[in-house]
């Protein structure tokens, strides 16, 4: 699978004229990875909710899925990978989630006069090239802001949350289609990180197996 991450009340607070600072709430997305043009992975969704330092990032497929658990404010977390009868658990700090995201680290984008209405949103069209020659663009909404890095870790600065964005390397492209965005309060229990059912292993372990 594809690894591309506060008050009870709905948080929703209003920045600027038109802008809103997403701090809660769910954002899933469709996945689509295709080799020269063809799909080779589809069924795939990505579901990615946030709750003030807390994020869980999902992605979901016909032969598994994989669940990233971070808390900012303790720096720790885990990513869980469930594939048929196998259930790992990786703990994880916030040095290894840097290692892991570390191609994307300093990455700027140059912005263009593109734009594109995604749900409700006006979005803006931005593009990089990374220094594995990867190209990613991205199209992202002013009007949605949030400080939670959990979530669009591969954007960098962008002044808003990407709501339709794509990477291709080589021959191979992965692109990821917001299908809905809801505010409403996410129950704190599905953060909590497991204590049974899962084989532990380390993340230099995990590295080790990639």
């Amino acid at each position: 699978m594809n690894k591309l991450l506060l008050p009870l009340m709905l948080i929703f607070i209003n920045i600027g004229y038109g802008q809103k600072f997403f701090s809660e709430g769910t954002i899933t997305y469709a996945v689509m990875t295709t080799v020269d043009g063809k799909p080779i992975a589809e069924g795939v969704y990505s579901v990615q909710q946030i709750k003030g330092s807390f994020t869980r990032v999902e992605l979901n497929s016909p032969v598994g899925k994989t669940i990233t658990l971070f808390n900012a404010r303790d720096e720790e977390g885990a990513i869980l990978q469930e594939f048929g009868s196998q259930k790992i658990m990786i703990p994880v700090t916030k040095e290894n989630i840097e290692e892991r995201n570390a191609k994307y680290h300093d990455i700027v984008f140059t912005t263009t006069n593109e734009t594109k209405q995604i749900l409700d949103y006006t979005c803006n069209k931005a593009k990089t090239v990374l220094s594995d020659s990867t190209v990613i663009e991205a199209y992202y909404s002013k009007d949605l802001i949030t400080d939670n890095l959990g979530i669009g870790f591969q954007f960098g600065k962008l002044p808003g949350l990407a709501l339709e964005f794509s990477s291709v390397s080589g021959n191979k492209a992965v692109k990821y289609n917001v299908l809905s965005i809801n505010f409403e309060p996410v129950p704190i229990q599905i953060f909590d990180l497991p204590t049974s059912g899962y084989r532990v292993m380390s993340f230099e372990e995990s590295r080790k197996k990639k």
